[in-house]
């Protein structure tokens, strides 16, 4: 688990693969995650003072430590079992590796952001001896571990904060110009284009732009053969005189 490998490391394997027991194999340098151990964000707070209100995810903010590590699940990619468990190794790992910052794990926190809940994300929970508490429209701090967790629910927060924004990342879709703006906006930067469009779940975010935009500006995009595409023979006669 060291990251700083020595000479006696190396002496160690071969002592327990020679003299260990023969109902074990001994395997060293072992990677123990198939995925790289990167989280998917990082929030580290800037001041203690009071700010202005936030404009997304408003109650969660308030509800952290100095820093917290994040994990989405997306609608097309949701949360799978034992998800949990990995955002607590990347909470332990990180905690040991920031003695400097992090003086008690109450400075830490694990947040968990899901469409929704599902029934694998309770089993994991119950599995880590972990207690759910309602704190209201759509967020919820699990108890019982070393560190805290919050889960927020984001097609539940983004109804009771009216939040058009941040519906797109549940399974809303976007009902107001500024989300369709925003998300235009998103994808005409070409920079955040670049990084996306090779990217699994890239195929859902145009999806829902487009199901923001009015037919006829859809079918302006297209010659009239690629609008008939795909038509059985009666629909495509259906407006001829």
């Amino acid at each position: 688990m060291g990251s700083t490998r020595t000479a006696w490391h190396v002496l160690l394997v071969a002592l327990l693969s020679q003299r260990g027991s023969r109902r074990f194999e001994v395997r060293s340098e072992v990677p123990l995650s198939a995925e790289p151990l990167r989280a998917d964000y990082l929030l580290l707070r800037r001041s203690a003072e009071p700010s202005e209100p936030a404009g997304t995810l408003r109650r969660l903010w308030d509800l952290l430590p100095s820093e917290a590590i994040v994990e989405f699940k997306s609608v097309g990619r949701p949360y799978r079992r034992r998800n949990l468990d990995r955002l607590y190794s990347y909470l332990l790992l990180y905690f040991a590796d920031t003695p400097e910052r992090l003086e008690q794990r109450s400075d830490l926190c694990g947040v968990l952001l899901v469409p929704s809940r599902t029934r694998s994300l309770d089993v994991d929970a119950a599995a880590l001896g972990m207690e759910w508490r309602d704190l209201g429209d759509g967020y919820w701090q699990l108890r019982g571990a070393a560190f805290a967790f919050i889960v927020a629910e984001i097609d539940r927060v983004a109804e009771a904060e009216g939040d058009d924004l941040l519906r797109l990342f549940g399974h809303g879709e976007a009902q107001t110009r500024e989300a369709r703006r925003w998300l235009a906006q998103q994808l005409g930067a070409e920079e955040m284009a670049m990084e996306m469009q090779d990217l699994e779940g890239f195929d859902e975010v145009v999806r829902k732009l487009v199901a923001t935009l009015p037919p006829e500006q859809v079918l302006a995009a297209y010659a009239p053969e690629q609008r008939m595409a795909g038509l059985p023979p009666e629909q495509r006669l259906a407006g001829l005189p």
